[in-house]
């Protein structure tokens, strides 16, 4: 009877140490299994993010020989017409009696040259290159100011250093998206741009005092709207790895502001 039970014990002891052993064999191996699943889906996920951001690279590269190409053409082609435009209308001046039509168109075509030669500049890729982001900033806000005529504050802080030619030119035109925003749509009376160098980042703020909006709104229905503004804005942050924050309120204006680091 002892024996019987001793028996009865000791295949209970090895049934369970059997059972835990088994069980532990099916942990390991789906522990394994979810691990090599995980490691898998971060590659996936690592692959597919490389994979944007080739391509999002690419079609920035296109836009700037695109943009680089109107610049060229703006300055060779409608430049020379506007300025055989004014040699002509000099002619004119000294054969017509409406001289004051003549001056008044003569201005004109000045003042469209000198527009021109502007917009030339801020689209030439080698110029953004040559002079740096901060002098190319600080003219396209003193070209812009000509056209909504109401005051842009352009503060600059700190040491400045450059972040690279490739970095700086995605940086100025994700300015002019931002710029171009609030002269469109924020019926602003007043926009400040703060530029602030800080050890090794660059922090930089849009403001306008416009009527603002209701940004989960908008990036709701962008797609349903055609609406590409904000999406570029953060696409070009994203490639140079630039935190991006936009603060809105209706009535109050919006607020864009930038974090780079070097």
């Amino acid at each position: 009877m002892f024996t019987s039970e001793s028996e009865i014990m000791l295949t209970i002891l090895v049934s369970t140490v059997l059972l835990l052993f088994f069980c532990g064999v099916v942990i390991y191996f789906l522990f394994k299994y979810q691990r090599k699943r995980y490691s898998h889906q971060q590659e996936v996920f690592e692959l597919k993010e490389s994979f944007n951001k080739i391509l999002l690279n690419s079609k920035i590269q296109i836009q700037e020989q695109t943009l680089d190409h109107i610049s060229k053409e703006l300055h060779s082609n409608i430049g020379q017409l506007a300025s055989l435009i004014n040699i002509n209308l000099s002619e004119l001046l000294h054969k017509t009696e409406e001289k004051e039509i003549v001056i008044e168109t003569k201005a004109l075509a000045k003042s469209l040259l000198s527009e021109l030669k502007s917009i030339s500049t801020a689209l030439n890729t080698d110029y953004i290159m040559k002079v740096g982001f901060e002098k190319a900033l600080k003219n396209e806000l003193n070209r812009v100011s000509k056209t909504i005529k109401y005051p842009v504050n352009f503060n600059v802080k700190g040491n400045a250093f450059s972040l690279g030619p490739e970095k700086e030119i995605i940086l100025f035109r994700l300015c002019q998206e931002v710029i171009n925003n609030v002269i469109r749509y924020a019926q602003a009376s007043e926009m400040n741009v703060n530029l602030d160098y800080d050890n090794d980042s660059i922090k930089l703020a849009i403001e306008d005092n416009g009527i603002g909006f209701d940004i989960d709104s908008v990036k709701k229905n962008r797609e349903k709207n055609s609406s590409t503004g904000l999406l570029n804005i953060e696409k070009r942050a994203k490639v140079i790895n630039a935190n991006v924050n936009i603060v809105s309120k209706i009535n109050y204006g919006t607020k864009v502001s930038l974090l780079i680091s070097r």
